[in-house]
């Protein structure tokens, strides 16, 4: 039996579907479907209705996803509880899988991993970038002990707790201001350069954009906080990032201004009192600490 195929069995029934599943496993579609068929080969027992658009899962597709989530979570807590003292020094072992979104690694986390690999040198930090609503499905299916995202105020998973780190404010950027050092002004005088829309930052934007009617005329869309601000500084456009993203020589000599009242969190999400666990709580303690610095 494959943990993946557990996972993406899970995946499907929660999110409504293989094209659901695939978007928040980072999966191709077809993917999906070969793990659904393995495992009802595996089973010899149908798991999801095709007949219906999206599939649907059947009785038995439902329960066996009741039962791959507790062989998730009873090996996330066999992992957990591995992590032992490494010696003596009170430092922990073992290795923590640990999600990130694309903004916070070049933010205040590589800060917290020196930090947490000088206190604890045992324990072993390996961290994978991803959107928001992936990292939520592998954190909740425990193929992640933990993951940095974008909190923008929805509902998470019942099987999750996030953690809120900081708040952080969105600003307008260009390469040069306008006359009157207003966002909305620099906004409606250049083409907007966007967080990729399926980013967790990028949907707050968009969010804000609409409720304030702004209708801007989009020019490019993208993941990475480094390409967008490499477009504005060649003035192809204007930007909405956040504030703490603006180090580094891309953004040297950038105008900027806030956008009212705009702001986005950044949570750490764990499984449902996974902070409980002695690793994953030092790593929040860390991220805590280097957060307010």
């Amino acid at each position: 039996m494959n943990l993946r195929a557990l996972q993406t069995l899970v995946a499907a029934v929660e999110a409504g579907g293989f094209q659901a599943a695939a978007d928040r496993l980072n999966l191709t579609q077809s993917a999906v479907s070969m793990q659904i068929k393995a495992l009802e080969g595996e089973f010899a027992v149908r798991l999801f209705d095709r007949t219906t658009r999206p599939p649907t899962p059947t009785v038995a597709g439902r329960s066996a996803a009741v039962r791959a989530r507790a062989v998730l979570a009873a090996l996330a807590q066999f992992e957990a509880g591995a992590r032992a003292p490494d010696g003596g020094d009170g430092g922990l072992g073992g290795v923590l899988h640990l999600g990130a979104i694309p903004t916070a690694t070049t933010g205040f986390l590589p800060d917290a991993l020196a930090r947490l690999a000088a206190d604890h040198p045992g324990l072993q930090a390996r961290v994978e970038s991803g959107l928001t609503d992936a990292l939520l499905a592998r954190v909740a299916t425990g193929e992640l002990d933990a993951a940095l995202v974008t909190d923008g105020g929805e509902t998470p998973p019942k099987s999750l707790d996030l953690h809120v780190l900081r708040e952080e404010a969105l600003v307008v950027v260009a390469r040069t201001g306008p006359a009157d050092g207003r966002a909305d002004s620099a906004l409606a005088a250049a083409p907007l350069i966007r967080f990729n829309r399926q980013t967790g930052v990028g949907r707050i934007i968009d969010r804000r954009l609409r409720a304030d009617g702004v209708a801007p005329r989009d020019a490019m869309e993208l993941d990475s906080i480094e390409a967008i601000l490499a477009m504005v500084s060649r003035g192809l456009g204007a930007a909405v990032v956040p504030e703490d993203s603006l180090t580094g020589a891309a953004a040297t000599g950038l105008w900027s201004a806030p956008y009212p009242g705009l702001s986005r969190r950044v949570s750490l999400a764990t499984r449902r009192g996974g902070a409980e666990d002695r690793a994953v709580a030092a790593l929040l303690a860390t991220l805590a600490k280097a957060a307010r610095t």
